[in-house]
């Protein structure tokens, strides 16, 4: 099993462990949907770092699981491909048919991560008329700058706001700051983040 930052996890809660007190609302959260986000963070061998998110913006809860205690897997891109995004009306789902028509013809593997991925991974509504569409890119070879101009761009038409975050085997950056071609882009490694000039050659690094 080759576990990813942004992917969700079907869990118990009684499987999770942190180095502080588990909030009162994480446990409730996890009742009511039992699914948490691979975090970028080094953990130990045997373990995922996760993400437990709350309903509310601030309630985001961050700990530990054993891998042999999942359940279930769920990658962003294969949320895109189950299609039951296509039957929501909020801005963020219908701006995923842009998404679609966009990067489809570059040949991405791509889905969406944070609140949409999230609603369409556990059935709970997440998404409110003010999310941003979050989309993961997966990325293992270079993407030419002027490319990432002519995405970025074909973005900006979108009905809300896209934050576009490019996946290599090393870590995470912004399309759109990559796109700006003004020197190096902070790349997010499971070690922190550190200012990269050519985020596929840096050392490659896992989970």
């Amino acid at each position: 099993m080759v576990i990813e930052t942004h992917d969700l996890l079907k869990i118990s809660h009684d499987d999770i462990f942190s180095h502080s007190p588990i909030p009162h609302w994480a446990v409730q959260s996890l009742e009511k949907a039992p699914y948490v986000v691979v975090r970028r963070v080094h953990a130990p061998k045997g373990q995922v770092a996760i993400g437990i998110r709350g309903k509310e913006r601030n309630e985001r809860f961050g700990a530990f699981l054993p891998v042999d205690c999942v359940q279930k897997q769920i990658k962003p891109e294969h949320l895109k491909e189950r299609n039951q995004w296509k039957n929501k009306l909020a801005p963020v789902f219908l701006t995923m048919e842009f998404a679609e028509k966009i990067l489809e013809g570059y040949g991405f593997s791509w889905g969406p991560g944070g609140s949409a991925g999230f609603e369409l991974a556990s059935a709970v509504e997440t998404v409110t008329s003010k999310s941003d569409l979050d989309i993961i890119i997966r990325a293992p070879k270079l993407v030419p700058v002027n490319l990432a101009i002519e995405i970025v761009k074909k973005f900006k038409k979108c009905p809300v706001k896209v934050d576009l975050q490019v996946e290599t085997t090393a870590g995470g950056f912004s399309l759109l700051e990559y796109a700006r071609d003004a020197g190096p882009v902070l790349l997010k490694t499971i070690f922190g983040p550190k200012l990269s000039s050519n985020p596929w050659a840096e050392t490659k690094i896992s989970v």
